[in-house]
């Protein structure tokens, strides 16, 4: 070894060592940041530092908290409503049997399908059947999260023919029965049933009909059932909106305290702990927890608007090969950007499920089918053609070209911004489907409209949706029983035109 190779390795040592001792004393005694001037004497936090730390740790994990919750304590405030408002109790049947209508407030519901709900407590109840009648029905179970844990009816596995599903309780150890069932194993306590009546032929009557033959009781009765208790929702003003700030705190503490929680979610529940929510304690926050936790829901709230508006460009259909948009260089978005399960192998998908659970509920492996299968899939709209977001002061135009991919049929509902439940107009009507009687173009197309009242064109009434100055809305057209033209290209929906 040369001297000159000697001396460079010694000189590269000091330089070495210099530039460890260099990054060392750069620690600094003042940090400037969002929440202000942070001081460390001698390496050690001030008292007001260590304060201002802790504050923006606990409201920093307060909003992701938000965001990760939302999806539950939407359904939570489904069961409270439900009972607030209808006094239907757990197992009591809510049905829309004259359609829901923009008097009830329900994350993009619609009024052209019969719904029927139940909200279930396994925790209270043991064992459930959901015994599914033969026809026109597609149903749905999930958990409290809104993870899909089985389609009933027409998607699922007893194909529309009818059947029994058994829901069993998390970690059950009772006796099975071992035929007669779809077995269903329940990892938590809370599960909503909704059954969707579809109507064919222009007959409402006999989907409210087939709706009111589904059965829900526990096993322990199956020998002889009780007739469920039918509660319309029709007509009816009811909210089962998530609430803002203390009250969304207080949902998601009643239902961590009723259910398991759920492995993925144990570093969150460690985010809620020093902000008072924990499993088997009751929610008693102190001056200073509330004042973090109100502050975090405004910010959440306002986190989920933004992400279900402008979220579909920040994300993709992962796996599929498929962008956010089903007609390409439109202003339509798939409204199913999140799957049943809410996980990729990779990363679970809370972008996508706040933009989903934000403005809708339920999710189902037979709602954002990809492929011409029964089910259905939607898209949506915030902006018109060129670009501008959609006015309840304005009026506009919707082409919907002939022979819409739609095998049962296919709707039309407008959504206020605020709410993103129905927009609620004089004519308590926000919706038009393919069973409406509406006027025809002579190729087979059909020419909708939205306006302010009065302006309905002449002649094209049947055709026309109020809306209300002042607010913003956004449609959302369904595809119920999606054939492949709607993704194949072969079939496009234009963009809504301001009519000038």
């Amino acid at each position: 070894m040369t001297t000159n190779y000697k001396e460079r390795l010694i000189a590269a040592a000091i330089v070495g060592a210099l530039s460890v001792t260099s990054a060392q004393a750069q620690t600094p005694d003042s940090v400037n940041s969002r929440i202000g001037n942070l001081q460390f004497e001698q390496g050690f936090p001030t008292e007001e530092t260590t304060q201002k730390v802790f504050d923006e740790i606990d409201y920093q994990r307060a909003v992701q908290a938000y965001l990760w919750a939302y999806p539950a304590v939407s359904f939570e405030a489904i069961r409270i409503g439900t009972k607030r408002d209808l006094g239907a109790d757990l197992i009591d049947m809510v049905i829309a049997d004259n359609y829901a209508d923009p008097k009830g407030r329900w994350l993009t519901a619609n009024d052209t399908t019969i719904y029927a709900y139940t909200n279930v407590d396994l925790g209270k109840s043991g064992p459930i059947v959901v015994e599914n009648p033969p026809g026109a029905i597609a149903g749905i179970i999930d958990d409290f999260w809104q993870r899909s844990l089985a389609d009933v009816g027409i998607p699922g596995p007893d194909a529309g023919k009818g059947g029994k599903f058994l829901l069993l309780p998390p970690g059950y150890k009772g006796d099975v029965p071992q035929t007669g069932y779809f077995i269903l194993q329940g990892t938590m306590n809370n599960y909503n049933v909704m059954i969707r009546g579809i109507v064919l032929n222009n007959d409402k009557d006999a989907a409210v009909e087939n709706v009111k033959r589904v059965k829900v009781y526990p096993l322990s009765e199956s020998s002889n059932p009780k007739p469920n208790k039918f509660v319309s929702m029709s007509g009816k003003v009811m909210d089962t909106t998530p609430p803002m700030g203390m009250a969304f705190w207080e949902l998601l503490s009643a239902f961590i305290n009723n259910n398991p929680v759920q492995e993925r979610d144990l570093f969150y529940m460690a985010m809620l702990k020093p902000l008072g929510i924990e499993k088997g304690k009751e929610f008693k926050p102190d001056a200073r927890q509330k004042a973090i936790l109100e502050e975090a829901a405004q910010m959440g709230d306002a986190m989920g608007r933004v992400m279900l508006f402008e979220g579909p460009d920040r994300f993709h259909r992962v796996g599929e090969g498929l962008g956010v948009e089903p007609f390409p260089g439109s202003k339509w978005h798939w409204v199913f950007q999140v799957n049943p399960v809410q996980k990729t192998d990779t990363y679970g998908q809370i972008d996508e499920r706040l933009h989903y659970t934000y403005g809708a509920i339920y999710t189902t492996p037979a709602l954002g089918v990809m492929k011409a299968a029964p089910g259905g899939n939607y898209v949506q709209a915030f902006k018109d053609k060129d670009g501008n977001r959609l006015d309840g002061g304005k009026s506009y135009r919707l082409h919907v070209p002939a022979n819409p991919p739609a095998e049962q049929f296919w709707s039309l509902t407008l959504y206020d911004t605020a709410t993103r439940s129905m927009i609620q107009n004089a004519p308590n009507d926000s919706a038009r489907f393919s069973q409406d009687k509406l006027n025809t173009n002579a190729d087979g197309s059909i020419d909708l409209y939205f306006g302010p009242a009065g302006s309905a064109p002449a002649g094209s009434e049947a055709n026309w949706i109020e809306t209300v100055p002042g607010k913003g809305f956004y449609p959302m057209f369904r595809f119920y029983g999606p054939k492949a033209g709607l993704f194949d290209g072969t079939w496009k929906l234009p963009d809504i035109e301001l009519v000038k």
